[in-house]
C-alpha cells in the first residue's frame, strides 16, 4: 500500500470520528458509523489490492455499495460516472501495455486522465447531485471521503503503466482538467442559488487544485496535492457536515467564526490551504511560469464563494462549535508546520 494512501486513509478515519463525536444529539450516529465504516473499508481495499486491475474491480463494488445506500438518486445515475471511469481506465491500461507507436501511449495517458476525472465525479463527468440526500450517499461523500485515496491509487498506477513521454502527456491532461475545475467550481460556488450546490462546487474547485498538483512533474506539485487533499478531508468535509447539521433553521451570520471558516476554505494564511497554494505556485513557476500566473489568477476566485459558505454556517453552538474549532486548529497547525504530512510523500 502506498504511504500516501495510508496517510489519507488515516485522515478519512479521523474525519469520520470528528463527525461522530461532534454531531448533534439528534443526528443518526449509528447509521453514519456503519455506512462510513463500510466506505472506509472499501476505500482501504482499493488501496490494498496488489494490481491496478483489481483496484478497478474494487472500485466497481464500492460504487455499487454507495448506489445501494438510502439516497435520492436513481441507481443508474449513481453508477453512470463510475462505470464510465472503469471503462476508460481499463481501456487506457490496455493501450499502455500494448507495444506500439508512441501515439497509442498518448491515448492511454488521455484515457487515464479522463478516467480519473470520471472516477472522482469532476468536470466533464459531474455526478448527479441532490443537496438533501444523506452525505454517505451523496457525490460529496464520494469526492471527499473515497476520492483522495482513489486518486492516489490511479495516479500511482498511471505512473507505473506509462513511459516517460506519455507520463508527461498524462500530467498535461491533469493540469488542463485541474484549471477547468478550479475555475468552474469557484465561479459556480459563488453564483449558484443553492447553498448545498455551492458546497459541492467548492469541493470541485479544491479537486482542481489537487489535479494540478498531481500533474506537475516536480516534488512541490505532488506535495501541494497532498496538502490540498488534507484540507478536503480534514477541512472542507467536516465544515460541510457542520453546515448541514445546522439545518434549515440556521441564520446567515457574519460573526468572527464565519470569517475564520471563510479564510480556511479560501486557503488564506495561516491555514493549510495557503501552504498548498504556495507549493503549487512554486512548482508551476519552475516548470512554466505562465502556468503559475494562470493558477494565481484562478485562485483569486475562491474568495467570494468562501465568504458565502462561511456565512451559510450560521453560528455553531455546543459540540458543533467545538468541532469547528478543532478543524480550524488542525488546519492552522498543518499550515504552519506541514512537514509531518509531507515527509513520506512519493506520489
Amino acid at each position: 500500500m502506498l504511504p500516501e494512501s495510508i496517510e489519507l486513509l488515516a485522515l478519512a478515519a479521523f474525519a469520520l470520528a470528528i463527525a461522530l463525536v461532534f454531531m448533534p444529539d439528534r443526528s443518526p450516529r449509528r447509521r453514519l458509523a456503519l455506512q462510513g465504516g463500510a466506505g472506509l473499508a472499501g476505500t482501504a481495499a482499493v488501496a490494498a489490492v496488489p494490481t491496478f486491475d483489481l483496484a478497478l474491480l474494487v472500485l466497481v463494488l464500492l460504487a455499487v455499495f454507495q448506489a445501494a445506500l438510502e439516497g435520492r438518486r436513481p441507481t443508474a445515475a449513481c453508477l453512470k460516472a463510475p462505470g464510465v471511469a472503469v471503462a476508460l481506465l481499463a481501456l487506457a491500461a490496455v493501450f499502455a501495455r500494448v507495444g506500439g507507436p508512441e501515439l497509442i501511449h498518448r491515448f492511454a495517458a488521455v484515457g487515464l486522465g479522463a478516467g480519473l476525472a470520471a472516477a472522482l465525479g469532476l468536470l466533464p463527468y459531474l455526478h448527479v447531485f441532490d443537496p438533501e440526500e444523506p452525505v454517505t450517499a451523496s457525490p460529496i461523500g464520494w469526492l471527499a471521503f473515497v476520492g483522495p485515496v482513489l486518486a492516489a491509487v490511479i495516479v500511482a498506477g498511471a505512473q507505473g503503466l506509462l513511459p516517460a513521454d506519455a507520463g508527461a502527456a498524462f500530467g498535461a491532461v491533469l493540469i488542463g482538467l485541474g484549471v477547468v475545475n478550479m475555475a468552474w467550481g469557484s465561479l459556480a460556488a459563488w453564483l449558484t442559488e443553492s447553498n448545498g450546490a455551492a458546497w459541492r462546487y467548492s469541493f470541485v474547485a479544491d479537486w482542481g487544485l489537487a489535479l494540478c498538483g498531481f500533474g506537475l512533474t516536480l516534488a512541490d506539485g505532488r506535495r501541494a496535492a497532498l496538502l490540498v487533499l488534507f484540507t478536503v478531508v480534514l477541512g472542507r468535509l467536516p465544515l460541510y457536515l457542520a453546515s448541514r447539521q445546522a439545518g434549515k433553521d440556521r441564520v446567515v451570520t457574519e460573526r468572527p467564526v464565519n470569517l475564520l471558516v471563510a479564510a480556511a476554505l479560501a486557503g488564506s494564511a495561516p491555514f493549510a490551504g495557503f501552504a498548498a497554494r504556495v507549493l503549487l505556485l512554486r512548482g508551476a513557476t519552475q516548470l512554466f511560469w505562465p502556468l503559475a500566473l494562470v493558477l494565481a489568477l484562478v485562485m483569486l476566485l475562491w474568495l467570494p464563494g468562501s465568504l458565502r459558505l462561511g456565512r451559510s454556517m450560521g453560528l455553531p453552538r455546543g459540540r458543533q462549535a467545538l468541532g469547528v474549532a478543532l478543524v480550524l486548529a488542525l488546519n492552522v497547525a498543518a499550515g504552519l508546520y506541514p512537514l509531518p504530512l509531507l515527509a513520506g510523500a512519493r506520489l
